[in-house]
């Protein structure tokens, strides 16, 4: 018989386009971010005969695929580079990053330079983890995700299916093999259930969120080989995939379709059990498999029992091997096969069924640094119209000969308000910008940070601080601000206060330490409880004496604040 073999390419090659529609803009969303992905068992292939060989890259023999807790962690990060791609030294398998790279590029167009590091320490390959897929698919999760998430899972999931590729040599960083994908190790960790049924084009038909723990078991004599020697040998043995789909592929679909998936429906995996079971055991798969590793078959003899006697819920070869797994609930059973497992001279790994999408560990949004340096930021804050229930305050404890300070000022629109009630204001603000308009309008402006105003102490009778104090860095900027409009204030002095607080957090903010929040292309917030800010003002010589109006802000696309406006008196 002929031998069709798949070929090598370049890690740059992409077999099939991406043809679908982006559900997102691609914008850079974030500086950095690391993921855990999700590896994956492959119980079975549905169809055997359609892993063989052909041209167009897309597979369609479907797949019974387990997604474990065991991570492939990926950290992307955008730097200041002319070299568009930098590879981190934890990454070993460094031509599947290259390759997830350029796949992710063609489609999303960026121009960023990209630092991409790979951590796979506790993921064996070429032993049934799918570990070649996760990793591709992991980094591409990630680029997808620092980019605004355009692509959406399922479309992502075909994409890298359809151009999946393996190393050709452990030194060779240039080349892949190509081999055929079903696409579950993509769709283990793009998919929030943790038993999952493909079929057709890496398209998920069924899928159950299942708790168990999985015993894992790789043979500790099993020599790891690359993937060219490997796919040549299984290039060889395709006749008895194709044979084996042949003789069984209906008889596998229908007991799918008839018994497996109503099961899963109602909560239960012993039908899809008992399919996984007789295909791998009494439809010749192992033997099929048994390229990678002879012993297997004999291995099978007695593993078989396990299934057979009650001691696991669910016993598989994983792809095609040497790993065997089982999904087991009881501790008597955890210790039965585990016994059984080293009794063949076979290394366990336990972990459980991860039932969810990866993992996002660690992120830093993009901040746009130069946001309130910019001219049309002022002019935007300049042309805002006032509120009124600030303007009903002024009016209560301004009159002509008041001394009134604006801190944090903006584009000056309460500055402009307290002008026409008294000669005597000085408006500050941190950025230059701000103020060119207020001096055009003969108002005094000082530029200068909330927490260090360069002007006397008990100076003002009433100071506005309006939608400002949350823009603090940090906590202790934050206290210190109003230390200081304390500081400024005479006896007895108003303030009229508004700020944004953490009753409302949307989805553009990042919790990174205590009341501290990234933006989403804006710079740092801190923002506080109304409770907390209560004691914040006790804390610091002021007695709120009107809370003047609460209510929920939106503030362009990014999403709803809630604003807290009160007048209080220094004590």
């Amino acid at each position: 018989m002929e031998v069709k073999r798949f070929p090598i390419y370049k890690y740059d090659y992409i077999f099939n386009k991406f043809n679908s529609r982006l559900v997102n803009n691609v914008k850079l969303c974030y500086e950095s971010i690391e993921i855990n992905y999700p590896c994956r068992l492959d119980a079975m292939a549905i169809n055997p005969s359609a892993v063989c060989y052909n041209d167009s890259m897309v597979f369609t023999p479907g797949e019974v695929v387990i997604s474990t807790e065991k991570f492939i962690n990926v950290k992307v990060k955008v730097m200041d580079a002319d070299k568009k791609l930098e590879i981190g030294e934890n990454t070993k398998r460094k031509v599947l990053v290259k390759h997830a790279y350029e796949l992710m590029k063609d489609v999303l167009k960026f121009d960023d330079a990209l630092y991409i590091d790979v951590d796979d320490k506790d993921i064996p390959k070429h032993c049934g983890f799918g570990s070649s897929s996760s990793t591709i698919a992991a980094v591409a999760a990630a680029i997808n995700e620092l980019y605004n998430h355009p692509i959406s899972n399922p479309d992502l999931i075909k994409y890298l299916a359809a151009n999946h590729g393996e190393e050709v040599s452990d030194d060779n960083e240039d080349e892949l093999k190509m081999v055929q994908c079903i696409g579950g190790g993509a769709t283990n960790g793009l998919t929030e259930e943790g038993i999952i049924i493909i079929a057709g084009k890496s398209t998920s038909i069924a899928k159950m969120k299942y708790d168990g723990t999985v015993l894992i078991a790789v043979p500790n004599d099993f020599v790891i080989k690359d993937a060219d020697y490997l796919m040549k040998k299984e290039e060889d043995n395709l006749w008895k995939f194709k044979k084996t789909g042949d003789l069984y592929s209906e008889k596998i679909a229908y007991d799918l379709l008839h018994k497996a998936l109503p099961s899963m429906v109602n909560g239960s995996i012993k039908d899809l059990a008992d399919v996984v079971f007789d295909y791998r055991f009494n439809m010749g798969s192992i033997e099929n498999c048994s390229f990678v590793y002879e012993p297997m078959v004999e291995e099978a003899k007695t593993l078989r029992k396990l299934y057979e006697n009650g001691d696991c819920e669910f016993l598989a070869l994983s792809s095609v091997g040497p790993a065997y797994f089982v999904i087991v609930n009881k501790k008597k059973d955890i210790h039965k096969c585990t016994e059984v497992f080293k009794k063949l001279n076979m290394n366990v790994m336990t972990t459980k069924i991860c039932n969810s999408l990866y993992k996002i560990m660690d992120t830093k949004l993009i901040e746009d640094k130069n946001y309130w340096e910019k001219e049309s930021t002022a002019s935007s804050f300049k042309n805002r119209p006032t509120s009124s229930y600030i303007t009903n305050e002024i009016d209560k404890y301004v009159n002509k000969n008041s001394m009134c300070l604006d801190i944090g000022c903006g584009g000056g629109r309460y500055s402009r308000y307290l002008k026409q009630i008294t000669p005597n204001v000085i408006a500050i603000d941190k950025y230059e910008n701000m103020g060119k308009s207020l001096l055009e309008d003969s108002i005094d402006f000082k530029c200068a940070t909330f927490d260090n105003v360069p002007l006397e102490d008990s100076l003002a009778d009433v100071i506005l601080s309006i939608g400002v104090i949350h823009n603090a860095e940090t906590e202790e900027e934050y206290d210190k601000a109003f230390k200081e409009m304390n500081r400024l204030l005479k006896s007895d002095g108003t303030l009229i206060f508004s700020v944004f607080t953490n009753d409302i957090i949307t989805s553009d903010l990042t919790n990174t330490h205590g009341n501290c929040y990234n933006i989403q292309s804006r710079p740092p917030m801190v923002l506080y409880s109304k409770e907390e800010i209560d004691n914040i003002f006790k804390n610091n010589g002021f007695e709120i004496t009107d809370v003047i109006d609460e209510h929920i802000t939106y503030v362009g696309d990014r999403g709803a604040r809630y604003v807290y406006s009160v007048v209080a008196k220094k004590k």
